[in-house]
């Protein structure tokens, strides 16, 4: 008997290993499948970015802007309204950014605070009216058998609460179109008008005096656009953003997964943890 036991426990073990490898190949094979599709989902988002901005690019080296005349910053921070309705689209913002540095020089950091201090939270406001529409991401989430990324949604949302102006502040380097970012935040969190203003603003603002630098700098449109620049100064606001968004992004998946190991071992706060540890 002892023997048939044994024998039935290793056919039991073997299968339950074959199901476990099926499961993770399986798991494997999806996230390699969703990989490629957003990656080809981008490179066509940057083909269809491409074929607006180029005749935009050939509409403004066509036309005189004066650097002191009010009514064309005036023109540029409408165009930045109009710019900041939230399309996945890439380099739109970017674009505006160095423009706006070429045409206006120091002028442009006024023209920076000014569409971005209106444009973000319009953003962000449209994705919080859609949210209250009564779409659910956790219902979809828990529809379609996502067990995975209902867990780090919960565990995002958990922390921006606990630290909404820190948080919101990291997530606005993340590498997605700058107008989207404010709607998606809108749209997925319960994060208050406030203290998203407060963190994503300066955040922006920050990240965008550098591509402004490099239009200030440049000596033509085209080279602006191309980030075409050989000072030292350039150079140090060309490496300077990606080395803040690899910083900032690896201190937000750190505050993520710290929420999430909370999650799961049913704590709400620090103080619970600590004392859940010490246990």
């Amino acid at each position: 008997m002892r023997h048939r036991y044994a024998v039935g426990d290793d056919t039991w073990g073997s299968t339950t290993g074959k199901s476990s490898s099926k499961g993770a190949q399986a798991t494997s094979r999806r996230a390699v499948g969703i990989v490629l599709s957003v990656l080809a989902v981008l490179f066509l988002l940057k083909i269809i970015a491409s074929s607006i901005l180029n005749p935009l690019r050939s509409f403004l080296e066509t036309v005189e802007i004066r650097a002191d005349s009010p009514k064309h910053m005036l023109y540029f921070y409408l165009a930045s309204q109009l710019m900041f309705i939230p399309t996945p689209l890439p380099f739109i913002i970017t674009f505006y950014v160095l423009a706006a540095g070429y045409f206006f020089k120091a002028r442009g950091f006024l023209l920076l605070f000014l569409s971005f201090i209106t444009g973000i939270p319009l953003s962000f406001k449209a994705g919080r009216v859609l949210k209250h529409l009564g779409f659910n991401v956790r219902r979809h989430f828990k529809s379609r058998g996502l067990r995975g990324g209902l867990e780090y949604f919960d565990s995002l949302r958990n922390v921006l609460a606990e630290k909404p102006i820190r948080m919101c502040f990291m997530l606005m380097w993340a590498p997605l179109p700058t107008q989207l970012l404010p709607f998606l935040v809108g749209f997925l969190t319960d994060i208050g008008t406030k203290e998203f203003i407060l963190g994503a603003v300066p955040s922006k603002l920050i990240h965008f005096s550098c591509p402004l630098i490099i239009g200030l700098e440049a000596s033509s449109l085209s080279s602006a656009l191309a980030g075409e620049s050989t000072s030292w100064l350039s150079l140090i606001v060309v490496i300077l953003p990606v080395a803040l968004s690899i910083i900032l992004l690896a201190a937000m998946a750190y505050y993520v997964k710290g929420a999430l190991v909370k999650m799961k071992n049913g704590v709400t706060d620090d103080v619970q943890y600590a004392e859940k540890l010490i246990v």
